[in-house]
């Protein structure tokens, strides 16, 4: 075959044919696609639209549906072939699990197999990803759309508490049988304490500060796309209005490592511009709660305590005393009981629960594979380390984090043998010049 030739074939591929014709997909490859991104979508929409409801019992222990719903996606788009085994993670995983299992044979004490189950369960669907990365700007454009619409619900339900009674600003909350709601969120928060002024959540995100984490998480992304100026508005605006710190830390880190790797110097400076522009206005639409929430940390009554710092302090009680333990931690499932033990308030975070159910060395084993997995991912390198940070602002069991690293970065990486297709508007350009270059 002529070189001339070859690249006429090529073309006919690349770009619509002459007589204005594009190739048909057959039935089958349409079907497929369709699974395909169905199954890809299913974790984002588990952990957002779904992330309030919960299979009784279960919901009073705090677990929400998608625990269920994300093994559940992995293996059933497995076996209809949506996706397969991505052989390294899968190495990965059976070597995390060998390393906790060996943490707890050396215990003295017994530890919970229900809690290692559970962990088990929840990390399988990282082992999977799919046979192709073509989706991956559908799927990012799918979350900007529907954290579009819970930007606009947010900024609804916040204004409109003042005239409409709040009870139908937080339906589900309100007509929802307790028995399907997740418990131990706080869902409805108020501004402050006392206050009858409530916090957005969205209406569908369990709680604002879940909210906040997606708008930050969005944001960045739409920065690393598409960059709509309007977009970015609703979406800070929404941020604003649920008054959680949770996205504003995510941002914080976040923003500067993005201005200076793209040398986007007017970024800084619009942010610059826009804390001169509020400070007028921080009582008027209670943004100075955001720099009070600074104080939680040093007060033991607050969440930001609790949250943040109050692990540290277990800690110092219960592990670096001992060096066995430091190395090996109690065991899985023994958080609850010591923090109950704790001087000082602690949540049950990933980074305290991991550490002091597994110590150091399973610590390095799970936070070692999570790293591994999510630096394969071929998505924007902000958008990796803003997911990154919300495994950090989350509980280990708490699906939020998980279901969007598996949609926006696992299941949708590209290949191991081959490099990140390019974004689609960029191929269609490279193939419309190659066009007009060969006619």
């Amino acid at each position: 075959m002529t070189p001339t030739l070859a690249m006429a074939n090529a073309e006919d591929i690349a770009v619509p044919s002459r007589r204005g014709k594009m190739p048909v997909e057959s039935g089958a490859a349409t079907s497929m696609n369709r699974l395909r991104f169905a199954v890809l979508a299913t974790p984002l929409v588990g952990v957002t639209f779904l992330s309030k409801f919960a299979i009784p019992p279960l919901g009073a222990q705090g677990i929400d549906i998608s625990l269920l719903l994300l093994p559940v996606a992995a293996i059933a788009g497995s076996i209809c072939g949506g996706i397969r085994f991505e052989p390294q993670r899968l190495m990965l995983y059976v070597t995390l699990l060998a390393i906790l299992g060996l943490v707890q044979i050396v215990q003295p004490d017994s530890f919970s197999p229900s809690s290692m189950l559970l962990l088990a369960a929840l990390h399988l669907p990282y082992v999977f990803t799919l046979p192709h990365s073509g989706d991956r700007d559908r799927i990012i454009k799918f979350f900007l759309g529907i954290v579009t619409v819970f930007a606009w619900c947010g900024i609804a339900q916040y204004s409109l508490q003042f005239f409409v009674n709040a009870r139908f600003l937080f339906p589900i909350e309100h007509f929802v049988p307790a028995s399907f709601i997740v418990q131990h969120f706080n869902k409805q928060a108020a501004v402050a304490y006392g206050s009858e002024v409530y916090r957005a959540n969205g209406v569908f995100l369990l709680e604002p500060s879940f909210f906040s984490q997606v708008l930050a998480v969005a944001i960045l992304a739409e920065l690393s796309t598409l960059g709509r100026t309007s977009r970015l508005a609703v979406f800070g605006i929404a941020l604003l209005v649920s008054y959680s710190g949770t996205g504003m830390l995510v941002l914080a880190i976040c923003l500067p490592i993005y201005a200076l790797m793209r040398r986007r110097w007017g970024l800084l400076l619009f942010g610059i511009i826009a804390l001169i522009v509020m400070i007028p206005l921080l009582e008027y639409l209670h943004l100075d709660l955001f720099l009070s929430r600074l104080g939680e940390f040093g007060s033991t009554r607050s969440s930001g305590f609790a949250r943040f710092v109050g692990g540290f302090y277990l800690f110092d009680q219960f592990l670096w005393s001992d060096p066995w333990r430091t190395l090996f931690g109690y065991g899985a499932g023994a958080f609850s009981d010591y923090a109950s033990q704790s001087h000082y308030p602690v949540a049950e975070m990933a980074l305290f629960k991991v550490v002091f159910e597994f110590g150091l060395i399973g610590a390095l084993a799970y936070f070692g594979f999570l790293f591994c997995c999510l630096s394969t991912s071929s998505a924007p390198r902000i958008l990796i380390l803003a997911l990154g940070i919300t495994y950090l602002l989350n509980g280990i069991y708490t699906t939020f984090a998980h279901g969007l690293a598996l949609s926006l970065l696992l299941w949708n990486s590209a290949p191991a043998e081959g490099r990140a297709e390019l974004p689609a508007k960029l191929a269609e350009s490279a193939a419309l010049q190659t066009h007009r270059s060969g006619a």
